[in-house]
């Protein structure tokens, strides 16, 4: 069993870890406004997460492998991930000082990055593909040994292992900023703007391919 809920936790570390557009605005947020901007953005992609993860379990996984299900939620990536990153490409460097003083100003800062993070992880292909794939096979195999308790547990350590590692980077990221240099800290925004640019291009990409392919035009 001990075996089993460390390989779950592995499991969703694995999920969060790779270099995609949650974690390119996890670092964008944490270097442009500091630690808790970061972490809602990945609490907001846990939010979508927790969503995909409860309808893989109810069995309603059928839905997103619909063709216009697809495309809609690729179009809905691209919008928000362009936007999201020439926003940052465009937006001023501030300092660490002037991040505090904007967040507290704005007083929606966090639920902005909250919101931010939810709709990217809630429109990105390559994570929704993981649910309703890698995912729904060890649920599916979990569920076959008719012990929902079981496959309960499962889902809740792949939660635990992505809540770590959104918690680690957005702490990396914070105490990182402190270090950087104003120019360095410009280009690295800059940088993770155009990498949002582009995965939102790519998506754009992607949803015009399958529409060609579903014969839509």
């Amino acid at each position: 069993m001990i075996t089993l809920l460390a390989g779950s936790i592995v499991l969703g570390l694995s999920i969060a870890a790779p270099v995609g557009p949650i974690n390119i605005e996890i670092i964008r947020r944490g270097l442009a406004f500091g630690f808790w901007p970061a972490l809602c953005v990945g609490l907001g992609g846990m939010s979508s997460d927790l969503l995909l993860m409860l309808v893989m379990f109810l069995g309603a996984g059928v839905v997103l492998s619909w063709s216009w299900v697809q495309i809609a939620l690729m179009l809905l990536g691209c919008l928000v991930l362009t936007h999201a990153g020439w926003t940052s490409f465009r937006k001023p460097v501030v300092s660490e000082w002037d991040g505090e003083k904007e967040n507290r100003t704005e007083g929606g800062a966090a639920w902005i990055s909250y919101a931010r993070g939810m709709l990217i992880a809630g429109t990105n292909p390559m994570n929704i593909l993981f649910w309703v794939s890698i995912y729904g096979s060890v649920l599916s195999g979990a569920l076959q040994k008719e012990d929902v308790f079981h496959s309960f547990l499962i889902s809740s350590m792949v939660f635990i292992g992505i809540g770590l590692w959104n918690m680690n980077l957005a702490f990396f990221v914070h105490f990182s900023r402190s270090i950087m240099t104003f120019s360095l800290l410009k280009w690295v925004q800059r940088g993770a703007g155009l990498v949002l640019v582009f995965y939102g291009m790519k998506f754009g990409v992607e949803a015009c391919l399958l529409i060609v392919r579903s014969g839509w035009l």
